[in-house]
């Protein structure tokens, strides 16, 4: 296996990067392990419903946790404990130079909320981990991420 960057895909990485020259992206992925499924939001993008995991743009990589909390609460309505990081990728340009950095974190829900601020936009939906695996494969980091869930490793 070639240690060459994927210049379409996001890759692990170990490089030193300044991270705050990169466009900071967290995935959340909402999790219950006692009956092992995630939950997904829709998407805002399309006019047919797309089942996607929470995400958010940050603006520092310091106190991505309060932001994982907020954007939860906000687009799935839900509340939770972060279990940690899951992933951590670089995407990089057409040129090979990195462009974001993307982190997934699980957070398994204590508590789901009936009024959320986004539930008139987006609907959410129980997924199990091989629905959830089928819907995110085309995106391997996030298959590579679900591995590190505590949905695989309990």
């Amino acid at each position: 296996m070639s240690n060459e960057p994927d210049q379409h895909e996001p890759r692990p990485s170990f490089d030193d990067i300044d991270e705050d020259d990169l466009r900071q992206i967290v995935y959340i992925l909402p999790t219950d392990p006692r009956t092992k499924r995630v939950m997904f939001t829709a998407s805002l993008k399309d006019e047919e419903k797309k089942w996607v995991p929470a995400k958010c743009d940050v603006d520092s990589y310091i106190n991505q946790e309060a932001d994982v909390h907020r954007e939860t609460y906000e687009q799935v309505g839900v509340r939770g404990q972060i279990v940690g990081l899951v992933g951590s990728f670089y995407e990089c340009s057409k040129k090979g130079r990195p462009k974001s950095h993307i982190k997934i974190y699980e957070l398994q829900i204590d508590e789901l909320i009936k009024k959320w601020p986004a539930r008139k936009k987006r609907d959410r939906r129980w997924f199990t981990l091989e629905e959830a695996l089928s819907i995110v494969a085309n995106k391997p980091y996030l298959t590579q991420s679900f591995e590190m869930t505590t949905l695989v490793n309990t």
